[in-house]
């Protein structure tokens, strides 16, 4: 089988070189694929290229062939662009070795490593082309986007001007025994278990005895000092707009500013001149290899008193501390790292703690014309402050330095990696700092953290004042950015140095332990949020923790030991969510190796898991009653609240007036009746009578039942009237008769006057004896004959106010009629004719026939007037009386009070209570009759005749309805 004629390569060999002139080879490359891809387009679909294949073998094995030549070429372009990014992250000409296996890591801008498959035949096509061409060629046109971002202008410039073989190489560490990232460290470098505690030779005993007051410094001298040292600031700050908007967030602003005013160095912090180096751009001082340079551990006084010579000659030093507190409650400082431009010293401030706390390194750290050079300074100002009343004035911290220039990271590591290209063993940083003699490795560590400090901070200086003097980049547009104000080229620095100054007044403050609470650093509370689910914390194995996390505190406070050395936290928490308290199961929980002082106290922590258990049943029962107890006084109190408002809505409404009638008793028939006087009578309604001057020496038939009682009053103008009978016991007031006015005298005596009349008013029916006629012989004239004699029987009442008032016995004669039907006598009363209102004629009617009723007389069809007060009638030929009626005006009687004699107003009956008995015989049949003139002949199967006038007739078709007025219709 012959292979295909290759006119490709040849016609790739006459044309131009990319290498030589790219731009003479970019149109033939062009012209390259255009046609390429046409003739990719005018190829069958797959269904017909295998058909086809099976015509013509000639056309399958060139068709292979085509196929493994396209596989070959991808491949190789991949493998360039594998090696290309390779030598951009090793610029060294060691690439690596390409791997024999189908898998290849590219690394593409912000996508990590990515795992590529080989093309080596159709199926790695199918199965790996996203991850092995797709992931490529997105890698490469998100290069591109960067390298046109750059050159538009649109991707800003960095920071700080990094060398670019200082930046490639920043991952490389140098040889030797830090740059070898080894297994983790052996357990003896980790934690020196035999080691003897060192804080036992202190000069001054470890007290951890717990104290709400605040840590104060013993300080008897003030060196470099601006102001006394019992000198207090003026409390004088600014508030922001969010603490101006917040109450707490100024009410914290305020505690802090007064805690910052008991640093003793705060007037000469803020204060400070800084020296005029810190604002100039100068070249960076390069640091010396370790072997060249100059290095010293210092443990003797003598070497300490030496070291303090060379520091006050210094400008610029680094510093660093090495802390402990795995097997000490506090912490104590182990190690103290300091750097010049000339050499390196490490102080063992275990063996040197007395004469650094009394010399205070000659008081090199509170000079304002040195600079400490310090990275993440915050430990470490608190541990100088606690350990050797060390105070720091003129603090530069590298970290604060990062935050202003927008450092992505900003640990000590990242910038000895940037900076310096050396790569710190952080495995030593949890090394156990009390080890003497310290191993190599451990010294190495330690003089590193400030060999390079200072290097450092003479490129982050030039990248400050840079940072302030250089224009500002260009909008996304590209357009140049307009500056309203004049830059400040000292703005970043001064900003660093606000944040070191504010850093350097941090005071130690000793850590509170509230039980009750679980607040603070230490407290309880906070670890169980992190450690406990959240179901979990205020139930059962909540409430275990935190005894168990108490008796902890306090053992370490009296061992001077590390709560989390007596018991880890996860130890703690197995312990507290334990269902029993079996000594074999609290054994389990706690691993002697990791927690020896535990594991020595079984039974004692067994005692405080059973007593926890114990108090959180009791503290729930009486929870559980507590709530119960406040429920009920809630309720109490709500139903109090509602009857207190039900009282109010009850004052609020109007008093009923009181039922007056109750009081009102008629009298009984055991009531004894007599006509002796009586000093005052009283009514159940009306009260007493009125006083009268004249007494009357008669007394009329009604007043002569009297009820036998001491003194009746009424319960509407006074007390009711006591007595046996019914109603209710009226009250027992002493209450004077007065007297009383003429007004109400007058309303009185008409009232009184009509009950009077009203009671005399009843008549009595006398019968009348009528002769017994046959029905044979009456007729038409004995009718009349009857009728007209009982039409000229006329009685007239003979009544007036004087007789009443004199006690006359009245002659009632009722007038009657009598009619006789169908051979019955029928004994009727007469009717009153109506009293016309218009004038009255004395004329007598043709018939002289009259009816006389009172003092009214109907002659002829109209009422006569009649004067009573003198007899006037004349007997006529016919005995029959003929009355003369005289028209006369007649004038009313003035009655004066004292004429009105005494009366009984208890004989009468109580109009109100029964109504019909002031009615009379008469009135009650006027009633009846307008009763049945209204029902009118109803029921089943009535018809109801229409009325004419005016009212219309009634629609018997409609519904029933109420009362309708009849004057719109």
């Amino acid at each position: 089988m012959s292979s295909p004629p290759t006119t490709a390569p040849a016609s790739a060999k006459n044309g131009p070189s990319p290498i030589e002139n790219f731009q003479e080879y970019l149109p033939h490359l062009t012209q390259a694929l255009d046609n390429l891809t046409n003739h990719a387009a005018n190829l069958p679909s797959k269904s017909d290229l295998s058909f086809h294949r099976t015509l013509d073998k000639k056309f399958a094995t060139d068709l292979d062939s085509a196929s493994e030549r396209i596989l070959k070429l991808t491949e190789r372009l991949l493998d360039l662009v594998d090696k290309s990014q390779q030598a951009q992250k090793n610029p060294s000409n060691q690439l690596p070795k390409i791997d024999q296996v189908k898998v290849a890591k590219i690394k593409g801008k912000g996508k990590g490593t990515i795992n590529r498959r080989k093309l080596g035949d159709e199926d790695d096509v199918v199965d790996g082309f996203k991850q092995s061409v797709m992931g490529v060629v997105d890698g490469l046109l998100e290069d591109a986007d960067s390298c046109l971002d750059e050159v538009s202008g649109q991707k800003k410039k960095a920071a700080i001007a990094v060398k670019p073989h200082l930046a490639a190489q920043a991952g490389q560490k140098l040889p030797g025994p830090f740059s070898k990232q080894a297994a983790r460290l052996p357990q003896n470098i980790l934690h020196a278990s035999d080691i003897p505690k060192p804080q036992l030779l202190f000069h001054e005993p470890i007290d951890n005895t717990p104290t709400t007051s605040p840590w104060r410094p013993k300080l008897s001298s003030k060196p470099h000092s601006m102001v006394p040292l019992d000198f207090v600031p003026a409390l004088d700050y600014s508030l922001s707009m969010e603490e101006e908007l917040d109450p707490s967030k100024e009410y914290w602003r305020r505690e802090r500013e007064i805690r910052l005013r008991q640093h003793p160095y705060y007037y000469e912090t803020k204060h400070l001149p800084y020296p005029t180096s810190l604002f100039i751009n100068s070249p960076p001082v390069k640091p010396k290899s370790f072997q060249d340079t100059p290095f010293q551990f210092v443990d003797t006084p003598e070497q300490l008193v030496e070291l303090t010579e060379i520091l006050r000659r210094s400008k610029e030093i680094a510093v660093d501390l090495e802390h402990h507190n795995m097997r000490s409650y506090s912490g104590f400082t182990c190690l103290i790292q300091i750097s010049t431009r000339e050499g390196d010293w490490v102080i063992d401030a275990l063996k040197l703690r007395k004469e650094l706390k009394e010399d205070k390194l000659g008081d090199v750290f509170t000079n304002p014309g040195i600079i400490k050079v310090f990275h993440g300074s915050d430990s470490d100002i608190v541990w100088l402050q606690h350990d050797f009343e060390i105070f720091v004035v003129n603090l530069f911290d590298t970290y604060h330095a990062t935050v202003v220039l927008q450092y992505t990271q900003r640990s000590l590591a990242s910038l000895l990696k940037t900076y310096c290209n050396f790569g710190a063993d952080k495995r030593y940083q949890m090394a156990d700092w009390r080890i003497r003699p310290l191993p190599e490795g451990m010294l190495h560590y330690a003089r590193s953290d400030t060999h390079f400090l200072l290097y450092i901070y003479d490129n982050l200086r030039n990248s400050l004042l840079e940072q302030s003097s250089r224009p500002p980049s260009p909008d996304p547009n590209g357009n140049p950015v307009i500056e309203v104000t004049r830059r400040n080229p000292q703005q970043a620095m001064r900003e660093v140095l606000g944040r070191s100054e504010d850093t350097a007044l941090k005071m130690y403050e000793i850590d509170e332990y509230n039980e009750e609470t679980g607040k603070g650093t230490g407290g309880w509370m906070g670890a169980a949020k992190k450690w406990l689910n959240k179901t979990v914390v205020d139930a059962e194995p909540g409430w275990v923790w935190r005894k168990l996390h108490a008796w902890r505190d306090r053992l370490g406070r009296e061992l001077d030991e590390s709560p989390i050395y007596i018991m880890p936290q996860d130890i703690l928490k197995n312990l507290a969510l334990l269902r029993g308290t079996a000594p074999i199961l609290i054994k389990q929980a706690i691993n002697p190796d990791r927690a020896p002082i535990a594991a020595a106290r079984l039974e004692e922590i067994g005692q405080i898991i059973k007593q926890a258990k114990a108090e959180w049943q009791a503290n729930q029962l009486e929870e559980s009653q507590k709530a119960a107890g406040l429920e009920e006084a809630a309720r109490i109190k709500k139903q109090g609240i509602i009857q207190k408002q039900q009282q109010k809505m009850l004052e609020s409404q109007p008093k009923p007036i009181p039922d007056v009638w109750d009081a009102i008793t008629v009298p009984g028939p055991s009531a004894t009746t007599s006509s002796s006087t009586k000093s005052s009578k009283n009514s159940g309604l009306f009260g007493s009578t009125i006083k009268s001057s004249s007494s009357s020496s008669t007394s009329t038939p009604s007043s002569s039942k009297v009820v036998n009682s001491s003194k009746l009053t009424s319960s509407l103008f006074g007390s009711t009237i006591v007595q046996q009978g019914k109603g209710r016991k009226p009250r027992n007031t002493n209450r004077k008769n007065k007297e009383l006015s003429p007004g109400f005298e007058n309303v009185q005596n008409s009232i009184h006057g009509e009950l009077q009349s009203t009671k005399q008013a009843v008549e009595l029916l006398v019968p009348e004896q009528v002769p017994y006629v046959p029905p044979t012989e009456r007729g038409a004239n004995m009718n009349e004959k009857v009728n007209g004699n009982s039409s000229t029987t006329t009685i007239s009442k003979t009544e007036n106010k004087e007789d009443i008032a004199t006690g006359a016995q009245p002659v009632p004669i009722p007038v009657h009629s009598k009619k006789e039907e169908g051979g019955i006598v029928q004994v009727k009363k007469s009717r009153k004719p109506k009293r016309e209102r218009g004038a009255s004629s004395s004329l007598p009617s043709t018939s002289g026939v009259g009816s006389t009723n009172g003092t009214e007389n109907v002659i002829g069809g109209k009422k006569v007037k009649l004067d009573t007060t003198t007899d006037t009638s004349t007997p006529n030929g016919n005995g029959e009386q003929v009355i003369k009626s005289k028209k006369e005006k007649k004038t009313k009687k003035v009655i004066k009070p004292d004429e009105i004699p005494d009366f009984d107003y208890s004989s009468m009956p109580n109009i109100l209570d029964q109504p019909d008995s002031a009615m009379g015989k008469e009135g009650k049949e006027k009633k009846k009759k307008r009763k049945d003139k209204k029902g009118g002949n109803g029921g089943i199967g009535a018809i109801e005749a229409p009325t004419f006038g005016a009212r219309a007739a009634r629609d018997m078709s409609q519904p029933k309805g109420g009362n309708k007025s009849g004057t719109f219709t």
